[in-house]
């Protein structure tokens, strides 16, 4: 499905990677503005927990239906259209926010559209790349797409500082239309070849939903698979969700010590991409993907202990080296290995069972971040995650040779 010249091929994946990216610096700076704001006004677990569904319980809503039409439609259009509608919206709130009324349930509203267009274009972009991809390139790309998104990752959390410290958190609404904007100008540069007809025509509505659901839980392998990261996801979501708030709680509210709390975390997260990058085939990747959830639960536990704060800080920066390499991992698993008629409902499934089950724990962790400290949170999740990685490369290695059956 990709284009026959090298040359056209990598100025398809440069368009690519440049608009999502900016895409999700734009997006990053909104949920860090966002959330930092909420936790600063009203340093409330419930209203982190709130923020989070506000954030995550959307693209369950409508991931699903975002496979469907990835697998339907043109992914390029469809990451477009999303990403269009997405910034009117949360203009359009933030507006109302600032001149009408000044209600913190406003903001929600915005982090719930963001959380929609997520939902949509994360399947879509990720069904996307291989199809504009040689896939002897699929590792290195998208271990450069997530080096890519880590330093912007980097820069968003300091600039959502500076901008919420010193302008106010209207101005971080602005940084969002110029980079959404650049982001689809760029998408639209991008040539994809049409799909073929029978592609096009083989999924309809909750027909289509079945089928995705059927062929990924019908597969032993790709059924574990899922059945494992839902679990040791949501024991990732209270240092993920609560993190912001631990640092406040513990270390203080000022806002460097926020940012140095992103900060660090995306440094971390620029390491591990930079790993997936300079590896061309990664041919463990269920060995990789549990050491990555067996590295996140110890810095958790760490994180949890009565420490000084550039302990703390290292160990989330030790976590961020982790998550790049279990995220980029598991796409290259799915993007090699799923048929390509299937891909966009498999990657909406695995956004589900990851960010998708946030708000799903934080029902649980919210309230109970007020009512005992986070750092026994953090310590017991991250012994159980450890001992999730460990159950998780045992079982699933020697399933690797069956996963060619999925094609």
């Amino acid at each position: 499905m990709t284009t026959t010249t090298p040359r056209s091929w990598k100025l398809n994946v440069g368009f690519f990677l440049a608009a999502q990216n900016l895409f999700l610096f734009g997006s990053s700076a909104v949920y860090f503005a966002i959330l930092w704001y909420i936790a600063l006004q009203t340093s409330s677990g419930t209203w982190i927990m709130l923020a989070t569904m506000a954030t995550t319980l959307p693209q369950i809503l409508i991931s699903l239906w975002a496979g469907i039409w990835s697998d339907q439609y043109s992914r390029k259009k469809l990451i477009v259209a999303s990403s269009g509608l997405v910034t009117f919206l949360t203009i359009l709130t933030a507006l109302i926010y600032f001149f009408i009324s000044r209600d913190l349930w406003l903001l929600l509203l915005i982090a719930a559209v963001r959380s929609l267009g997520s939902g949509v274009q994360t399947p879509a972009g990720n069904a996307l790349l291989p199809e504009i991809t040689p896939k002897k390139e699929l590792s290195r790309i998208n271990g450069l797409n997530q080096f890519v998104s880590s330093i912007l990752l980097l820069i968003s959390p300091i600039l959502s500082g500076v901008i919420l410290g010193r302008l106010g958190i209207i101005f971080v609404f602005v940084v969002d239309l110029v980079t959404a904007t650049t982001g689809i100008i760029l998408m639209l540069c991008i040539h994809v070849k049409q799909f073929k007809q029978e592609q096009q025509n083989q999924v309809a509505g909750l027909t289509g939903i079945w089928e995705g659901l059927q062929y990924t839980f019908s597969h032993q392998y790709l059924r574990n698979f899922m059945l494992f990261t839902l679990i040791a996801f949501m024991l990732v979501a209270p240092s993920s969700q609560l993190s912001t708030l631990y640092v406040k709680r513990t270390f203080g509210s000022a806002v460097w010590r926020l940012t140095l709390n992103e900060l660090l975390w995306t440094m971390g997260a620029l390491l591990g991409s930079f790993y997936i990058t300079i590896h061309k085939h990664l041919p463990y990747k269920i060995r990789l993907i549990a050491i990555g959830f067996a590295g996140s639960g110890i810095s958790f536990a760490v994180m949890g202990l009565p420490e000084p704060f550039w302990v703390y800080l290292l160990f989330m920066f030790f976590s961020g080296i982790c998550m790049p390499i279990i995220q980029a991992t598991s796409n290259i698993l799915i993007q090699e290995n799923v048929s390509p008629a299937k891909m966009g409902r498999v990657f909406s499934i695995l956004q589900i069972v990851s960010t998708g089950i946030y708000p799903i724990a934080m029902l649980v962790y919210g309230p109970l971040a007020d009512v005992i400290a986070i750092r026994y949170i953090l310590i017991v999740t991250g012994l159980f995650l450890i001992g999730v990685a460990v159950i998780f490369y045992k079982r699933l290695p020697q399933l690797t040779d069956k996963l060619k059956e999925l094609r």
